[in-house]
């Protein structure tokens, strides 16, 4: 047969529970980090009432664009007016 299990030692009692009072502060301490970022997320998040003034705006800037093509065809059109110009000796 085999021998008896010990009984733990105070002392032993003692480091366990030293080890799972230090697991449980880096625990406290990540679980506190994670509450802080969600905090700030909070304060930081944008709500849909604020977000409607700001899609207006942007739908007047894009309505009030000049498109690029036509700045393009502009361009295309001085170069050859240029172009022309030039070449006829004026």
């Amino acid at each position: 047969m085999g021998t008896p299990a010990q009984a733990p030692t105070t002392v032993d009692l003692l480091v366990v529970l030293t080890r799972v009072e230090t697991k449980l502060d880096s625990a406290g301490a990540g679980l506190a980090d994670h509450e802080q970022r969600l905090r700030t997320l909070e304060q930081a998040a944008v709500t849909s009432t604020e977000l409607a003034p700001l899609r207006s705006d942007v739908e007047s800037l894009k309505r009030a664009r000049w498109p690029l093509p036509a700045l393009g065809a502009l361009c295309g059109i001085g170069g050859l007016v240029s172009v022309w110009w030039q070449s006829t000796g004026r």
